[in-house]
């Protein structure tokens, strides 16, 4: 349920954003090229769809992710636990992770080494992240690394695909 929960949030969230910004433009038109107040709810509910179903998609993915962990190393992780965890790296993926990840970059460059970086940082956000939630330390720590680990596999994975398309 909090999965539902939030992706509503969000999605009322984006729609608030999107009619607030749909409904000062429509504004600035012409009257004759204006849209109701009906026309505009109706384009804002369908342009918020799009985020919602994207972070939807990136959010079931990191339960998945968490849950593959919690039933590899047998830790009987609460699925409410490892929902909060997801949502907690989520918003940690979109905040401070593109910071951490510039930063990084920046210091030691593109080398193989700012991965194993940036796979630690990952590991010691998660790990409280997870003691946040009320995780116990250990398993805070396993499904943390896991996590973390599977994202840079997939981040890897993409880029290898990114640079074989370049190569064609």
């Amino acid at each position: 349920m909090p999965i539902v929960q939030t992706l509503f949030i969000l999605y009322i969230v984006t729609f608030l954003l999107m009619f607030i910004f749909i409904y000062r433009s429509n504004r600035k038109e012409k009257e004759e090229e204006n849209m109701g107040l009906v026309m505009v709810t109706t384009v804002s509910a369908l342009l918020a769809l799009a985020p919602t179903v994207l972070f939807a998609i990136i959010l079931f993915a990191l339960v998945g992710s968490a849950n593959v962990v919690d039933t590899m190393f047998s830790l009987h992780v609460d699925i409410t636990d490892i929902i909060f965890f997801s949502i907690g790296v989520l918003i940690y993926l979109f905040t401070i992770d593109s910071i951490i990840e510039a930063i990084v970059k920046y210091l030691v460059g593109k080398t193989s080494f700012d991965h194993a970086i940036i796979l630690l940082t990952r590991v010691g956000a998660f790990y409280f992240i997870g003691l946040l939630i009320g995780l116990d330390q250990t398993n805070s720590i396993v499904v943390g690394g896991g996590v973390a680990l599977i994202i840079l596999v997939l981040e890897l994975l993409f880029k290898l695909r990114e640079n074989n398309r370049k190569e064609k």
